[in-house]
């Protein structure tokens, strides 16, 4: 199934269709005649052996073994494995129906009139921030299969309806200029190399494990007898190796001759584009598409799955759609406006099918003014029918069970929720080791365990005996006397540290605040409390301990209010 997308790049001039599809079944031809080539050589060069050669040497033998070893190997990778067709069923995305989203469908199809092309048969709405199109085509590109179109919830909620079309128009002018079809060939080529590629690679990988391992028990039973094993234990190539590197030339080869096609593709597609949108439109939406790259990856990194660990989501329907929450915010606006307006032009590597970004929209912006403009256009997501509802069932097919079971909390308490899970996970072993000393001793904790009950098992001299029981990395495990001591302490600090942080949330004198235009959680605390916690909890761990001021601190703290000065200096 060929794909192109226009997430990652534009030059003038519609492409010549018949050096196109020549260069591209010369690919593929190249391809299927690669085999039978090297077969035919390694033939000639045995037979050239055995008419110099009177006699069968061990030179000889060597030779032959070593072609019938290359032959199989060939053979067994080029003609007998072979990847399974993928099911067209089988797509990523939620697909929008023309009942469902009818004024997404009119605005695709009058683009495609416009384009004069045939409408995709379907729209599926996808989490990146890309557009793209498929089709199924048969005998390698001649007959028309099935078309669809892929949109990224991304581009719905950051660009304008009129960025939007030069999107859709940019794929739609694959369809009008036959890319679609004639790019079968071109990824048949490419399928078979990479899967031609990677076998051998991993047939490669496979035989120097087992040349190394062989060599290492080779050296371990020599050590064993007393005798000096070698320095460096070395796996000789095999066939695999070298047929790779034949093949990942030629794929190298391939990928040099036909990106230099797909990049004049995207040039002449982004042309439909400018046609059918708008030069401004157009060069405003490649511009917002690497704002919006940035912007995307933020969130879903730092906002989206924020509570993941914790076992919360946002609400319903804002794994992706708080995506405009952000894109929202003043400051975060003005720094993608910024990064828009400041393409850089990229280092590509030679293998890539896109130009970049910037030489993509200097090109449309050199074309002459068209006199539309892009102002007054409104938001792409307005193009949805109840968009909450569309996201919330993207998110549900992206997350799966996990968007059932997590719990779903509003974005003004998931930071809060969030970090006091974590601080309470940090503060647990602490709190069974409290709970496992004052057993030994005999003792009964009336209620569950907490940070007073710990402060009195500390007063009664018991911080050793729970120091001990906590969880130790490898290197404090093996310590002994003053250094294990040491390293004890500082473990019982770090977790006390935590469970006074929960402490302090619980009974509200500190709390995590989401922040959109910043650093995603800021840490709100009393004026001098940061300061005042570190002091207390080196109370705790001095000798003798003290924890009269770790109490006095937790009591004389007033809850965060209106009229208390607060900082957002983190709490240790």
């Amino acid at each position: 199934m060929p794909r192109h997308d226009a997430g990652r790049s534009a030059g003038p001039g519609r492409t010549a269709v018949l050096p196109r599809a020549l260069l591209a079944l010369a690919l593929l031809a190249g391809y299927h005649l690669l085999a039978p080539l090297i077969l035919a050589a390694l033939a000639a060069a045995d037979l050239f052996l055995l008419r110099g050669s009177h006699s069968y040497t061990l030179t000889s033998l060597e030779a032959y073994a070593g072609s019938v070893a290359v032959a199989c190997s060939l053979i067994r990778v080029v003609y007998l494995t072979r990847s399974a067709a993928p099911d067209p069923d089988d797509l990523p995305g939620l697909p929008l129906t023309p009942a469902a989203q009818p004024e997404l469908w009119y605005r695709v199809t009058e683009s495609a009139r416009a384009a004069r092309t045939a409408p995709p048969a379907e729209i599926r709405l996808i989490a990146d921030v890309n557009a793209l199109v498929i089709e199924d085509v048969r005998l390698l590109g001649l007959r028309q299969g099935r078309r669809r179109l892929f949109v990224g919830a991304p581009l719905l909620l950051g660009m304008t309806a009129a960025e939007l079309d030069a999107v859709v128009a940019h794929e739609l002018g694959h369809y009008a200029n036959a890319d679609t079809r004639l790019a079968a060939t071109v990824w048949a080529g490419r399928a078979a190399l990479e899967r031609t590629v990677g076998a051998l690679e991993e047939r490669a990988a496979a035989h120097r494990a087992r040349q190394t391992a062989e060599a290492e028990a080779k050296a371990a039973r020599r050590r064993a007898q007393g005798k000096p094993a070698p320095v460096t234990v070395r796996a000789a190539r095999g066939p695999d190796h070298y047929l790779g590197a034949v093949y990942t030339a030629y794929a190298k080869l391939g990928l040099r001759c036909t990106e230099g096609v797909s990049r004049r593709q995207e040039y002449a597609a982004d042309l439909v584009a400018v046609r059918i949108a708008g030069r401004d439109s157009t060069a405003a939406a490649l511009r917002r598409l690497t704002a919006l790259g940035v912007a995307a990856e933020l969130y879903a990194s730092r906002y989206a799955t924020m509570g993941h660990d914790a076992g919360l989501l946002p609400p319903r329907g804002q794994f992706h759609g708080g995506l405009a929450l952000l894109l929202a915010d003043p400051t975060r606006r003005r720094e993608l406006d910024d990064l828009a307006r400041r393409l850089p032009e990229q280092h590509r590597s030679p293998y890539d099918s896109h130009p970049p970004m910037a030489r993509r929209v200097a090109v449309i912006e050199a074309l002459p003014d068209d006199g539309r403009r892009t102002a007054g256009a409104g938001p792409a997501v307005g193009l949805l029918r109840e968009p909450h509802a569309v996201f919330a069932a993207l998110e549900s097919m992206e997350l799966g069970v996990t968007s059932e079971t997590a719990r779903r909390v509003s974005w003004h308490d998931l930071p809060h929720r969030t970090l006091r899970t974590a601080h309470a996970r940090t503060a647990e072993p602490l709190l069974r080791a409290m709970a496992e000393a004052a057993a030994a001793r005999g003792l009964t904790l009336t209620g569950p365990p907490a940070l007073d009950t710990l402060l009195d098992l500390v007063d009664a001299g018991m911080l050793p005996e729970i120091a001990a029981l906590l969880p130790m990395s490898e290197a404090a495990s093996r310590s002994t006397g003053r250094a294990a001591r040491e390293f004890a302490r500082t473990a019982f600090r770090s977790r006390l540290s935590a469970l006074a942080v929960v402490t302090l949330a619980d009974t509200g004198r500190i709390r995590w605040e989401l922040s959109w235009s910043g650093p995603p959680v800021r840490q709100v605390v009393p004026d001098g409390l940061a300061d005042a916690l570190e002091a207390a909890l080196d109370a705790v761990i001095a000798t003798p301990p003290g924890t009269a001021a770790l109490r006095h601190l937790l009591l004389s703290t007033p809850p965060l209010g209106g009229a208390v000065h607060t900082t957002t200096r983190r709490l240790p």
